[in-house]
């Protein structure tokens, strides 16, 4: 980092119940590849939500310089995180889950980019449940405003967080993002998507596995007790909380069609692909419109 730029501190959301070998090996490579160019900038603090600590973790993470720290009980995804934010001091927190591979330079641009009224900055993936954040072959703006976000690795402002009352910790993983989301835009900040590069999203290793507390059926059942102007059969109303109109209008369309038409047709697909050149900032989306176009007639 630069001299005289702020440090940053990132905290990383773990949780591995039976200390499964190949999760362990896994969040040790991921913080290998995040330490890889050791920086005096960059505070790690490593938040392991598992019921029991994992002395064999520890002993690692501590040879990379990261922070190990375990609570004496299980924790929530949202507890976690919250856990490590309320530990660290720092402008801007750049929260990351156990399975990302990003490089400390990446982390830098995405932390530059929290600043004036953008809460949130987060990049594209090469696997993400947001089919807008996912990396795609065709090149994209460089900043565009989404029409939600994942909890996989975001450089927030604390200002923001805080006035927002943190990650919200009733949901046991899913629906954790939307929920901050629609707060976060309630009170007027903004999240932006920013091409850093590539960031690589090992995947699948919190949903689906004998490993994870998390329950999709039950955090959406809650989601839609909470929020219900935000939902409507099964499917987040993302126009409510769209950042740009031409999003807004793109979705308020989508949504007025069956839900199991619009999926086995695809047209989700369509518009999370369109989503990053209509949201772009001005004067970059006619530029990637124009490059999507030449690269289809290709």
């Amino acid at each position: 980092m630069a001299a005289g730029e702020d440090s940053v501190d990132v905290v990383v959301s773990h949780y591995n119940r039976s200390q499964a070998a190949h999760i362990r090996y896994m969040a040790i490579y991921a913080m290998s590849y995040l330490c890889r160019e050791p920086s005096p900038h960059l505070n790690v603090v490593f938040i392991d939500g598992s019921p029991f600590q994992d002395a064999g973790l520890k002993s690692c993470l501590e040879t990379l310089g990261v922070q190990y720290l375990h609570f004496g009980r299980e924790l929530s995804f949202g507890e976690a995180y919250n856990a490590g934010i309320k530990r660290t001091t720092n402008r801007v927190v750049v929260t990351l889950a156990n399975d990302i591979l990003i490089e400390p330079k990446q982390v830098r641009l995405l932390a530059a980019e929290a600043k004036g009224r953008v809460a949130c900055a987060i990049p594209y993936l090469t696997f993400c449940d947001y089919g807008t954040q996912r990396e795609r072959k065709l090149p994209t703006p460089r900043t565009c405003y989404p029409n939600s976000m994942t909890l996989n690795v975001n450089a927030f402002a604390r200002e923001a967080l805080e006035s927002v009352g943190f990650i919200p910790e009733q949901m046991s993983g899913c629906y954790n993002d939307v929920v901050l989301f629609i707060r976060l835009r309630e009170e007027g900040w903004s999240v932006i998507l920013r091409n850093v590069g590539r960031v690589i999203h090992l995947g699948k290793q919190t949903l689906n596995t004998q490993q994870s507390s998390v329950s999709y059926e039950t955090d959406a059942a809650l989601f839609a007790r909470q929020y219900p102007k935000y939902w409507d059969r099964g499917v987040v109303r993302f126009h409510k909380v769209g950042q740009r109109w031409t999003t807004r209008m793109l979705y308020r369309l989508l949504e007025r069609l069956p839900p199991k038409a619009a999926a086995r047709y695809g047209f989700w697909t369509w518009v999370w692909a369109l989503e990053p050149y209509l949201s772009a900032e001005r004067g970059t989306y006619r530029k990637g419109l124009g490059r999507a176009f030449r690269a289809f007639l290709k």
